[in-house]
């Protein structure tokens, strides 16, 4: 389960046709705006006639309108030559109705242009297109004056005006079902002017990390469209000779009003409430923004580990209750993305959308939007790629629908070095039972003077030959106690986790604490249970033992937990006064890699491998150390022995094809990436030497 999971509850005002249409007053273009904006209406004019472009791949997210129309909103960041300029540009939006399949120059007529050479007013000063559903007036559409009203009025004009409300209402009704039938495909609506275009004279849209890019959002019905997007460097030298254009084929299906049906999933950095919605002159530039709901998109579906996923969509003809409110479940599971498998890694808590939840004024029947959001961190999330899986249930209506996000996670230079294998190596049963550690076992356990039936048997156990043990000779009371322990040792050594009850009652019996400790502590290592080992191994020092057969044992569990602080204090109370040697050289190296000091790690390392070339133990670890100080920053400023020694080992790794090559070929390419300098130490590993497992092609976290 990933922890941190954050609940949004999104109601928000209607999304409406007229939110990006609200009235304003005309604008005062100067001459120079007018031919501005005229050059680059002629420019989209001659990108009609030509083929999509690659452009075609940047994002859009349907929604669904008040009106029952699609609410499309876009945020798209140009790249290349046509990445935008760091002040602010004039924008021109276009939807045209297309024909798949061909390419034809524009029938519809652009209202923006007529306006600009003067033959038509402004057309942000045209009457709307009509009333938005939910959105009508408090005394109902085709409400009509009273013809001749007086205080006297007569039965004949009463009934002339019962006549006039029933006209319009069968003229309203007659428009709602045409408007129904476009929207569900039904009926094709005959036009001549463009479905949707908008001009901005200073766009200056800003992504949640400050770089640039173009938000828009437009509603319409079902159709084929290109959708075209013009703008210009407003401090270029000559404007008009730098506008740029972007072009994408958009499919809209027909609109259901009655089905449940979910909106396109919004992979988001964030989702948060604003204390109010924008006004209407800056809600064009925030598409996004809906009511006082504010999602910020992401850029891609690509994020490191230390970062958040959000995802936010709309649910649509959910079933309202007698009160109007809905009865809605929504689930969301985590699936790594396996081949042609899906592994589920998390479940995130589910989250309902009920009479008790909502707010008191929400009401399904007058339109109002549900929005439902989950946002989780990716800490605990292994680098690879991923399915959000979505299901969301209506009680009301018993239906159901599902949806889901796709979405990678790669690491950043510091989070795949948390990605090696734990410094503490796994506890080995055999460990345990090393001729050093067994002789000490052993001489804790003898009693003072005992009997020749106990002596053979602790001579068979110094020998190593459990089995034996398994059959008893009769010792005195007193001995009982030792001799259960040695029992005990023998189901230890062919793996029996039953040991353990031998060595409680053992000692029950009076047998020596210290050596029955540190066997416990063993058999809960051999079960991955380190914090009671780690207890039983610490109560066998205090019984006794003596710390050179426990601290060896427990420095790897308290690195295995993480616990680098209390390593690095074993570690040296052992080797107060005396050189490190042998075994204790990697925990000595390793404790200090646990504890940030890679400097010191490369010098204890550096003196172990001049000894013992051959020791893969140390080489790694000099590799993990040398990968450290480069993106801790702890290597010496300016110097660049850590970036070509790195390079160099890793090289050689690879090539041996090592147990970990598939992570150490990630380094490779981080430290390549961390900087132009470090990316010319030294050349890369070869290609044939890189895992296909480790390729990450596209990867690029933001």
């Amino acid at each position: 389960m990933i922890a941190a999971i954050t609940r949004l509850l999104l109601v928000s005002g209607c999304i409406c046709a007229a939110a990006v249409a609200a009235a304003q007053s005309p604008p005062q273009l100067s001459k120079d705006q007018r031919t501005l904006l005229q050059a680059i209406v002629l420019a989209v004019d001659a990108a009609a006639s030509q083929p999509a472009r690659n452009d075609s791949a940047w994002p859009v997210h349907v929604m669904r309108a008040s009106d029952g129309s699609h609410y499309v909103a876009f945020s798209v960041e140009p790249e290349g030559a046509m990445r935008l300029p760091a002040g602010p540009v004039m924008l021109y939006v276009r939807l045209a109705t297309a024909t798949p399949g061909v390419v034809t120059t524009m029938t519809e007529r652009s209202v923006i242009r007529d306006w600009l050479v003067g033959r038509r007013v402004d057309p942000r000063m045209l009457p709307g297109r009509g009333i938005a559903i939910g959105e009508m007036p408090a005394f109902g559409p085709g409400a009509i004056g009273v013809r001749g009203s007086t205080p006297s009025t007569g039965s004949m004009d009463l009934k002339l005006m019962a006549l006039e409300r029933e006209r319009a209402r069968q003229e309203q009704e007659t428009r709602d079902k045409q408007r129904r039938a476009e929207l569900e495909g039904k009926a094709v609506g005959l036009r001549d002017l463009l479905p949707f275009e908008d001009f901005d004279l200073a766009s200056s849209s800003i992504a949640g990390d400050g770089t640039r890019q173009i938000s828009r959002a437009f509603t319409a019905g079902p159709g084929e469209y290109n959708v075209y997007v013009g703008w210009t460097d407003l401090a270029a030298p000559k404007p008009a000779a730098a506008i740029h254009v972007m072009k994408r084929a958009l499919s809209l299906p027909p609109a259901t009003i009655l089905d449940l049906t979910l909106s396109s999933v919004i992979v988001a950095d964030a989702v948060a409430a604003r204390a109010a919605p924008y006004p209407p002159a800056q809600q064009a530039a925030h598409p996004y923004a809906i009511g006082s709901t504010d999602i910020t998109p992401a850029r891609d579906t690509v994020f490191t580990r230390d970062e958040r996923l959000a995802v936010a969509f709309q649910i649509i003809n959910a079933r309202p209750n007698v009160s109007g409110k809905p009865d809605v479940t929504v689930g969301f599971r985590i699936v790594r993305i396996d081949g042609d498998r899906e592994v589920q890694v998390a479940s995130l808590n589910s989250q309902s959308y009920t009479e008790a939840t909502m707010p008191a004024d929400f009401d399904l029947r007058l339109g109002h939007p549900l929005f439902a959001a989950v946002a989780a961190p990716l800490a605990t999330v292994p680098r690879g790629d991923y399915r959000l899986k979505i299901a969301v249930n209506d009680r009301v209506a018993g239906t159901a629908r599902t949806a889901e996000a796709e979405f990678r996670v790669v690491g950043t230079p510091l989070s795949l070095l948390t990605e090696a294998p734990p410094l503490g190596p796994p506890f080995r049963r055999e460990a345990a039972l090393d001729a050093r550690v067994l002789s000490a076992v052993v001489q804790a356990l003898t009693p003072p003077a005992p009997s020749p039936a106990l002596r053979r048997a602790l001579d068979t156990a110094a020998a190593g030959k459990f089995i034996d043990l398994l059959v008893e000779e009769p010792v005195a009371q007193a001995e009982q106690g030792a001799r259960t322990g040695l029992t005990g040792l023998a189901l230890y050594s062919v793996g029996d986790a039953s040991a353990v009850v031998q060595f409680q009652r053992a000692m029950a019996l009076g047998a020596p604490a210290g050596p029955l400790q540190f066997l416990t502590g063993a058999v809960r290592a051999t079960q991955n249970r380190d914090p009671d080992a780690i207890t039983a191994w610490l109560l066998a020092t205090e019984a006794g033992l003596p710390s050179s057969v426990a601290a060896p044992f427990l420095v790897d569990a308290y690195l295995r937990r993480g616990d680098g602080t209390r390593a690095a204090a074993m570690v040296s109370a052992e080797l107060a006064g005396r050189p490190a040697d042998g075994p204790w050289t990697r925990a000595l190296a390793a404790t200090h890699l646990a504890t940030g000091r890679d400097r010191d790690a490369i010098a204890v390392l550096d003196a172990r491998l001049a000894q013992a070339p051959d020791d893969a133990d140390a080489r790694w670890l000099l590799l993990q150390a040398l990968y450290g100080s480069i993106v801790r920053g702890t290597n010496p400023p300016g110097s660049r022995a850590d970036g070509d020694r790195f390079m160099t080992l890793a090289r050689a790794y690879l090539a041996e094809s090592g147990p970990h090559s598939a992570l150490v070929a990630e380094w490779v390419k981080a430290v390549q990436n961390l900087s132009e300098p470090i990316s010319s130490w030294a050349a890369p590993a070869p290609a044939a030497s890189l895992p296909s497992s480790a390729s990450t092609p596209g990867a690029t976290p933001r």
